[in-house]
């Protein structure tokens, strides 16, 4: 008899008796989650517990849809948006490069001897 049971059970288990389908999240149901979280009145695992998922799924929704530490605003959601953010580095690119010609300009002069143009000191 025992065999028929551990058969009939692992034929259940083939077929998927017992499993929860598969479900799909969509982009906003992931951040609105992430923002649950950021918000710090309830721990990770509690928020998961009602939105009746895995912490370590609630995690890699964090990791993938919260903002970085320094970034302001988070990521660009549009195109447009997307757009602004590619021309506003652009131009930071430019700007950090004409800085680093004139540091190094400035300490080629400050870094010269003292007998190309300096007086010379009578000790």
């Amino acid at each position: 008899m025992q065999a028929a049971e551990e058969k009939a059970m692992s034929q259940d288990n083939e077929a998927g008796v017992g499993r929860r389908p598969r479900r799909y999240y969509d982009e906003n149901y992931k951040r609105h989650a992430v923002e649950l979280t950021l918000r710090g009145d309830r721990p990770i695992a509690a928020v998961a517990r009602e939105l009746e998922i895995s912490d370590s799924l609630l995690n890699s929704w964090r990791q993938r849809y919260a903002p970085r530490p320094g970034m302001t605003g988070g990521a660009p959601q549009t195109p447009e948006e997307k757009d602004q953010e590619i021309g506003r580095l652009r131009a930071e690119l430019v700007r950090m490069q004409e800085r680093e010609t004139v540091l190094k300009k400035s300490l080629g002069i400050l870094s010269e001897t003292p007998e190309s143009g300096m007086p010379k000191s009578r000790r």
